[in-house]
């Protein structure tokens, strides 16, 4: 049964919106416009829906036009209550639609009517002339879709929140973006999901990365026996967030940037080697399978040693980027989100997106020897991978343009061009080191980052039971698969619990095609945030 892919969109109000299937034969082509009405009322919540509208206040009322190819896959339709067209909210602005007809010439200025787009906040962008659509011959009108960026969603038997989904498909729409790609762990964010692969040209979008530039992980091959007892470890583990005072971290960072460096991120000198709160931690894993033994091998793993996963981020440094980056931006820059990359103030936000992530690479690096040196483990500890997967990168894609390079952001999202990966699942799951293989443009030379939020942290708190308060926490702080969790905030703990998270093995499997499965790792202990100055 043919079908088309549409994004219903509340014209009233457009941060509202719903992707739909259309399906339908040609005996029931007459009724097309109803169901499509029909969808609006349920998708949108809107009881009174009489009109749509395509792009650039073309009312559609031709129901063939869905069965017949004029309206495109993809394509937006404006669902009016009464109220007259609003407009699209693209940030581009729209091509007169008479010259979308074939073969007409560009009206004069006199046989223009001035159409003003309304953006979200109200205010008005530049005006565009459009030919008022009474005097067009609608037939051979060729209407041409709004979604700039060709989307793909991984997920297949992970769930996806519809929040998510309208997030990615919002983001779509930006300017100069080319191709966008929800991984199997995607899941809403404030305003952008999380768990998606971004790649545009010319502009680069802060937004899409965050606040946390240079979030990623790291794994090490420690000396420390496979027999370890997880209680050891919690014995040990104390005082670890607050500056590091076994050192000096200000050395400890120009020993790893260089003297050119010594002045990055020095304001933040406090935060470096600490974990931070959210989904952050430190992780001591095992060796459950070695799926893989020649890639084993290679990579010097084995069943007999005890390996640490850090995972953690560029803290306020990050944060105070971002801000920065805003600040330099003019209202309508902020409006547009997006910065040209070639600009001085693209230029100067990616030198400091790039300080940001080698801190934060820094910052794993000192954590990971503040943990091993509690346990006297840190001599010998050999890195196997350290990867960032809250980042731009810029990378020649030849099947967008085989000329200029393209921006990946990457939000929640872990390189596929960079060897080997680590997928972790929630604490109480196992976690998967992987190696990328097959067609990595398929999946935005990207791969998902862990387990992925399935409840929000609101919801997650909402799940603490309401019984005894101390045998809750105590339930938490072993898991089904016997490690330990170290974590004294208690609203942490609950907002971090295995049922918050989707499953780890449909990860694994949505991933398949992209992935070969190295080793499993099964936690031991894994420390979360302590509250400060507790011993």
């Amino acid at each position: 049964m043919p079908s088309i892919r549409l994004t219903l969109v509340n014209n009233a109000k457009q941060t509202q919106r719903s992707a739909v299937v259309l399906k339908f034969d040609d005996a029931a082509s007459s009724d097309l416009i109803n169901d499509v009405l029909t969808l609006a009322k349920n998708k949108l919540r809107l009881k009174k829906a009489k009109a749509l509208y395509l792009n650039y206040g073309v009312e559609l009322t031709d129901p063939s036009w869905l069965s017949n190819g004029k309206v495109n896959q993809d394509s937006l339709i404006y669902v009016s209550c009464g109220e007259a067209y609003v407009g699209q909210t693209m940030t581009e602005s729209a091509p007169s639609i008479a010259s979308a007809i074939p073969g007409s010439a560009h009206p004069t200025s006199s046989s223009l009517a001035t159409a003003t787009a309304s953006g979200e906040d109200g205010s008005k962008e530049d005006e565009v002339s459009a030919t008022p659509t009474d005097t067009l011959s609608l037939e051979s009108l060729q209407l041409v879709p709004e979604v700039s960026a060709t989307i793909a969603i991984l997920a297949k038997k992970s769930y996806v929140d519809p929040d998510a989904n309208s997030q990615l498909n919002r983001t779509a729409m930006f300017p100069g973006m080319r191709r966008v790609v929800g991984q199997p762990d995607l899941h809403p964010g404030n305003q952008h999901p999380i768990g998606a692969t971004f790649i545009t040209q010319k502009l680069i979008y802060p937004a899409l990365i965050g606040n946390d530039i240079g979030c990623g992980m790291a794994v090490y091959k420690t000396r420390l026996s496979s027999n370890i007892k997880p209680q050891k470890i919690v014995d040990r583990l104390h005082q670890l967030e607050g500056r590091w005072t076994e050192g000096d971290p200000h050395a400890f960072l120009i020993s790893k940037l260089g003297e050119e460096h010594s002045e990055t991120g020095k304001a933040h000198l406090d935060q470096l080697g600490t974990l931070g709160g959210g989904n952050h931690f430190a992780e001591f894993v095992v060796v459950e399978n070695l799926v893989d033994k020649e890639l084993c091998d290679q990579f010097g793993l084995t069943d007999a040693n005890t390996y640490l996963i850090v995972h953690s981020g560029s803290r306020k440094f990050g944060q105070t980027v971002l801000e920065s980056s805003n600040n330099m931006q003019t209202k309508a820059e902020k409006k547009h989100l997006g910065i040209a990359a070639d600009s001085e103030i693209g230029k100067a936000y990616l030198k400091q997106h790039d300080l940001a992530c080698a801190w934060a690479k820094t910052n794993r690096e000192l954590i990971a020897h503040r943990v091993l040196f509690r346990l006297n483990a840190e001599e010998d500890a050999e890195q196997i991978l350290d990867i960032w997967h809250n980042n731009v990168q810029q990378k020649l894609i030849e099947s967008i343009d085989p000329e200029e390079p393209c921006w990946i952001h990457r939000k929640g999202a872990a390189p596929s061009d960079r060897g080997l990966v680590i997928i972790p699942g929630s604490r109480g799951h196992f976690s998967y080191l992987v190696m990328p293989e097959g067609d990595q443009e398929r999946n935005g030379f990207s791969l998902a980052h862990g387990a992925g939020r399935l409840l929000p942290r609101a919801k997650a708190l909402q799940k603490r039971p309401q019984t005894s308060k101390q045998a809750s926490i105590s339930a938490l702080q072993t898991t089904n698969l016997g490690s330990s969790v170290i974590c004294e905030d208690t609203d942490l703990l609950f907002e971090e619990q295995p049922d918050a998270y989707k499953e780890i093995t449909d990860i694994i499997d949505d991933l398949g095609p992209f992935v070969k499965v190295v080793a499993i790792l099964r936690p031991i202990c894994t420390y979360k945030m302590r509250k400060e100055n507790r011993t």
